[in-house]
């Protein structure tokens, strides 16, 4: 009895402990602004307090095993600017997980409805950027969020790992190829801060850490910003769309002639597709070579800048597609629409 009120009171004071460190890191995060590295440093700790504060991750289930002869297809989501700790009239943190996790039901369910007419054991999830808000983007941002930054950490990796665990309830294997966004971005961009230490980044890493132990998980770390996609003899590209216009902001027509361009020879690798986010807006565009750009929506609604300055506003949506691995092309292609 005495060892169980003995080991009670260090528990106890172990969280007392972790609660003031989390306090001390959000403070600095606020004042760590003069300096590049007291940023980076800040955010880099911040980013692995969140691992003490997402706890415990629990068991997946393992789906039954489906031994048809049939030739397969293969799953792929889209998953991309999910802009969590955002704030509007009709979005926040809790609206966010309620639409990822809609899309995961009308995803399962048409895996299901195409698993009659053949298997579908593999999913390839491209996370595809500006998966958390940030704090660093403009100038009046914290006026437009329900989350801080060390916040926004732990809602985004819990709600990316429970996410990856739904589809490996679902799919036999999972890969994650994840891409990191603008949003992301530490201190302005007067700061001489690396691209890649970028916080999208560190939550994947976040993510990936957590779910080291799944066997049936492939997720590599993403240093560069545009990522390679191969499923077979599918070839494509996943980038989250900022590299193209003018302060990160182009047309369809620019979208495209950005991706030709590289295509024709500037990224060193063969594709066909390629699939974009950034600019929370669906549309499919064919490339003059013969492929598509996929660009695909965000979870968030009613913004304004987007409303006012771009003149774009659309329902919220992700998507999902069926590919074929042995031919190289997408059977399916599907916009997700979320109502939630």
């Amino acid at each position: 009895m005495f060892e169980e009120s003995l080991e009670t009171a260090k528990l106890e004071a172990e969280i007392i402990e972790l609660r003031k460190a989390n306090i001390h890191l959000q403070s600095k995060l606020i004042k760590a602004k003069a300096k590049v590295d007291d940023l980076v440093a800040a955010t880099v700790e911040a980013a692995y307090s969140a691992v003490i504060n997402l706890g415990g991750i629990g068991n997946v289930t393992v789906p039954s095993l489906d031994k048809r002869k049939a030739r397969e297809a293969v799953a792929l989501w889209h998953l991309t600017d999910w802009q969590g700790g955002k704030k509007t009239p009709s979005y926040d943190s809790t609206v966010m997980v309620k639409r990822i996790n809609e899309f995961v039901s009308k995803a399962h369910k048409l895996t299901e409805d195409y698993r009659k007419a053949r298997p579908v054991k593999h999913c390839y999830i491209l996370a595809g950027g500006d998966m958390l808000e940030g704090l660093f983007n403009y100038p009046d941002q914290q006026a437009h969020i329900d989350a801080s930054l060390f916040e926004q950490y732990v809602n985004v990796s819990k709600l990316l790992v429970e996410t990856v665990q739904k589809a490996l309830a679902i799919y036999e294997t999972v890969t994650v190829i994840a891409e990191w966004g603008n949003h992301g971005r530490i201190g302005s961009k007067r700061d001489a801060v690396v691209r890649s230490d970028n916080a999208d980044r560190m939550i994947y890493e976040l993510s990936r850490q957590l779910l080291a132990g799944e066997k049936r998980l492939t997720w590599e770390d993403c240093p560069e910003d545009i990522q390679k996609v191969e499923i077979g003899a599918y070839r494509a590209i996943s980038l989250h769309g900022d590299e193209f216009g003018r302060n990160g902001f182009s047309s369809q027509a620019g979208i495209v002639s950005g991706i030709m361009k590289l295509q024709s020879g500037s990224f060193e690798w063969a594709f066909s597709n390629a699939y974009v986010g950034h600019y929370h807006t669906t549309a499919v565009s064919s490339l003059p070579a013969g492929g598509l750009v996929f660009q695909t929506g965000s979870t968030e609604s009613h913004n304004r800048y987007a409303q006012v300055h771009l003149a774009s506003m659309v329902k919220p949506s992700q998507r999902f597609q069926l590919i074929d691995p042995v031919k190289g092309f997408v059977i399916s292609d599907h916009v997700i629409w979320l109502e939630s």
